[in-house]
């Protein structure tokens, strides 16, 4: 987010941000955070967001309460910085902000990513206010084609719907040439949080499967979450300590060095118990301009940008022993993998050009601006 920000204020916007991550801004003349008075509410709004990513209930009447809440902050804010057009950031942020919106006739573009549009479906509160947040809003941005075809089977209009990638970028950091990264051992990494939708617990089935055909080969897994210790325990079961690193905090800069070590990335996305589902994946675009194959799953988003035989490997979602195959097909051939992983950064480059997203964005805002 603090990319598409920072671009969208390069290209001329003043942008005023209302997120609780965001509340001191980018440091850009024309970035403005929300001002000190409103951030008691942005906080309450963000631990309402947790609570319902864990807690499904159908109950409309509590979602009332929450709009209620939630114009007591956008609507002041809206009439003191006077906005041309509002970007909102997931469905449900939207739900929220929709009332203030109406009220003051500002075009809205919605941004869905992937909860918002698959567990929390399950909450028939959130669910019930959709239609008018369909009705209402003037477009919606998705990152993936997958996404855009839930989006419709939920009732949204297909001609308000724009593709618009995520920019994927390492942060300066560089893939280790291949000619030194293949006197390094055999290894697989992941990067990103333990959640229930990544699988990691399917990650370390598959590479204990791989370990058992390449010696030597070893599993980074770069993050935290509620899944790290189920991974913990499944590393001990597997006796896979001496060859399984955990990293569970890493400044993102050390995670993207860490990364560019490896020779394969690896991550089991799957759709979890509650429905949630990946958006489009960005550590795997991250990886793959890294030079890294990948080996993911079918799912989502994730076909979009990983070409199957091409730029890395798919298997079907829980499907752990067919990834522990592809793991040894890698493991096994770091020519291979060099080939990969240079088709996957090539094919990247290509899908999510750096400045893309905030050019597309800023197009479109500046249409929607001029609609009212």
């Amino acid at each position: 987010m603090t990319t598409l920000v920072t671009g969208l204020a390069d290209l001329g916007w003043q942008v005023t941000v209302a997120c609780e991550e965001l509340h001191k801004g980018p440091n850009h003349p024309r970035v403005h955070p929300v001002q000190t008075q409103h951030r008691k509410l942005l906080r309450r709004l963000d631990r309402w967001r947790h609570t319902l990513s864990r807690n499904r209930r159908a109950d409309p009447k509590s979602w009332s309460i929450r709009r209620e809440a939630a114009t007591r902050l956008f609507k002041p804010l809206i009439l003191q910085s006077r906005p041309e057009v509002a970007l909102i950031d997931f469905g449900y942020n939207a739900v929220l902000a929709l009332p203030s919106c109406k009220a003051r006739r500002l075009p809205m573009a919605v941004h869905f990513h992937g909860s918002d549009i698959t567990s929390f479906l399950a909450d028939q509160g959130y669910r019930s206010y959709l239609p008018e947040l369909f009705d209402y809003a003037s477009a919606f941005i998705v990152a993936s084609h997958h996404i855009a075809r839930l989006l419709i089977l939920e009732g949204c209009p297909a001609d308000k719907i724009q593709l618009v990638r995520l920019e994927a970028a390492t942060d300066g950091v560089v893939g280790v040439d291949w000619s030194h990264r293949r006197l390094l051992s055999p290894s697989v990494s992941f990067l990103g949080r333990l959640t229930p939708k990544k699988n990691p617990v399917a990650l370390v089935e598959a590479f204990a499967i791989a370990k058992q055909k390449v010696s030597g080969s070893t599993l980074t897994i770069i993050g935290s979450g509620e899944e790290l210790g189920r991974v913990k325990d499944r590393v001990l079961k597997l006796h896979l300590t001496e060859s399984v690193e955990l990293v569970p905090g890493c400044p993102r800069p050390e995670a993207l060095r860490r990364l560019a070590n490896h020779w394969v990335y690896a991550q089991h996305s799957v759709t979890a118990v509650r429905g949630d589902q990946e958006g489009f994946a960005l550590s795997l675009a991250e990886a793959s301009l890294l030079e890294m194959p990948v080996v993911s799953t079918w799912h989502n988003g994730i076909p979009e940008q990983v070409v199957d035989g091409e730029t890395g490997y798919l298997v079907p979602e829980f499907d752990f022993p067919a990834m522990g195959e592809r793991l040894i097909q890698l493991l096994s051939d770091p020519v291979l993998c060099e080939r990969l992983g240079k088709n996957g950064r090539k094919r990247i480059q290509q899908l999510c050009p750096q400045g893309q997203r905030a050019i597309e964005v800023d197009r479109l805002l500046k249409s929607l601006s001029g609609l009212r």
